[in-house]
């Protein structure tokens, strides 16, 4: 299986901007054989959206907004992890989450970010669930940033039947960054990890943040730097081992 992490600047927004980006960036990554395709935290509107817009219009998922990534998941047959906004239809309130589409274009599940973070993500609410997706016969723990800070969250997706973790991240290195969670969630679940960072700067520099392949609590893949890239890796779902080295890397 080929899988792409999609290391974009986003955090900034708009909308439309950072759709086109993920749609290119996504096309060529299934130009290159990627059956899978991660994104950052909040790839769709950007980290820092509200910064641009306080009260925001976030929208239910699917949508209208999404939709040419739904068909561009079902033209390539692709499993695209979505960062991004969305609301409850049924409670109305919002959520920093990662929704997953599947090759027929339809969502085959979501995760609500279980632990947001002050003035930056106030417009969310916290998730509660902790349940694996199902993904083309794999079963996906797919974890928001911080969520993997605490050991608890990828222990219970891994009680749940989670095969593989993936996170997407707005995380930079620092006193506030990752400082080994990533490997230590690797390490006490047995399950690879696969980090989609971003890069730019506004208000964080993330043009330090490193996405990253993890296995048996060691990184095998790591890209950090200021040009966005999309960063092109094989894993053997079988013996749960990636490729290892430096990823195939296309400039985005």
């Amino acid at each position: 299986m080929r899988i792409a992490l999609l290391h974009l600047d986003l955090a900034v927004g708009s909308v439309s901007r950072n759709l086109g980006l993920i749609v290119e960036a996504a096309s060529r990554a299934a130009d290159a054989g990627a059956d899978w395709i991660l994104t950052p935290e909040v790839a769709l509107q950007g980290y820092f959206f509200t910064d641009a817009d306080p009260a925001p219009i976030i929208p239910a998922m699917p949508g209208p907004e999404i939709a040419p990534l739904s068909e561009l998941a079902q033209a390539r047959q692709l499993t695209l992890f979505l960062g991004c906004a969305e609301r409850d239809a049924a409670t109305g309130l919002a959520h920093n989450s990662c929704v997953v589409l599947g090759p027929e274009g339809a969502v085959l599940g979501r995760h609500r970010k279980l632990v947001v973070h002050g003035q930056t993500e106030a417009w969310a609410r916290p998730g509660a669930a902790r349940r694996p997706i199902a993904c083309n016969g794999v079963s996906v723990g797919a974890l928001v940033c911080a969520d993997m800070w605490y050991a608890e969250n990828p222990a219970a997706m891994a009680a749940a039947g989670a095969e593989v973790l993936t996170l997407a991240a707005a995380w930079p290195p620092g006193p506030m960054g990752p400082n080994g969670a990533w490997e230590r969630a690797s390490a006490e679940t047995g399950l690879p990890v696969f980090v989609c960072n971003q890069t730019g700067r506004h208000r964080m520099d993330m043009t330090r943040a490193e996405s990253a392949v993890i296995t048996g609590g060691a990184r095998r893949l790591t890209y950090s730097g200021a040009d966005p890239a999309i960063l092109l890796f094989d894993w053997d779902k079988e013996t749960g081992l990636a490729t290892e080295g430096d990823f195939r890397r296309i400039p985005a």
